[in-house]
């Protein structure tokens, strides 16, 4: 009976565990919305969550700690979920990449409030070399390779005649949406129907200077099966 037992028991100390330690992160992105992050201690979240500051700084170690998880683990579950719906039939190339900025920005938005993105952008330009600014710069990354595999599935043809780098032309969209996004989260009352309107003004123009027409009007997929 023993033998039989005791694999079920480290499963539901798992759960436990997983289970407190996504009620501190809730705790403290409330916290982070509501009074900043360096306005919140440690003490604060734990009180937040229900358990003791020295759980808090067993689980995380610090409020960066806290951030990183918030960030990374949102960001990995926002790209796995919404990869398959970056793709619609009937919309032109330019409507595809801003519905796909948008959707990036709102659910940047879900995982942490503005507050916390200003911390952290400023975080990464103050202090380059902390484990949160790495993390930050890791998401970037992983964006940017989010949009150059969703280039590197459609049939592009450039005005120039040059092949297409999909890798290049993602950090280029990136890099015109970083400003948009910086603008969304340094402005409280920006909403994100206002900074759809301002991604598609910038991506537009853009789309059409580099694609031909019939590639700009009538995007199609490398492989229609995908």
């Amino acid at each position: 009976m023993t033998e039989t037992a005791s694999p079920a028991i480290p499963g539901l100390r798992d759960r436990k565990k997983a289970r407190r330690r996504d009620e501190i992160v809730s705790a403290a992105r409330d916290l982070f919305a509501r009074q900043g992050i360096d306005a919140t201690t440690m003490a604060d979240i734990a009180a937040a969550a229900d358990v003791s500051a020295p759980t808090v700084f067993n689980y995380f170690g610090s409020k960066d700690g806290i951030l990183i998880a918030m960030i990374s683990e949102g960001t990995q579950e926002a790209r796995e979920q919404d990869r398959a719906l970056h793709w619609r039939e009937d919309a032109d190339l330019a409507s595809l990449l801003t519905m796909l900025f948008q959707r990036v920005s709102a659910r940047t938005l879900d995982i942490a409030g503005k507050r916390v993105w200003r911390y952290a952008e400023a975080a990464a330009i103050r202090h380059p070399d902390t484990d949160l600014a790495r993390e930050y710069v890791a998401v970037s990354t992983a964006l940017v390779q989010v949009i150059a595999d969703f280039l590197s599935g459609l049939q592009l043809t450039l005005r120039s005649g040059r092949a297409v780098d999909a890798d290049y032309l993602a950090r280029l969209f990136h890099d015109l949406w970083m400003p948009c996004f910086i603008q969304l989260i340094t402005d409280d009352a920006q909403t994100l129907d206002q900074h759809d309107v301002i991604l598609r003004d910038r991506i537009t123009p853009l789309v059409e200077l580099l694609f031909t027409d019939d590639c700009a009007r009538h995007p199609r997929r490398a492989d229609p099966a995908a």
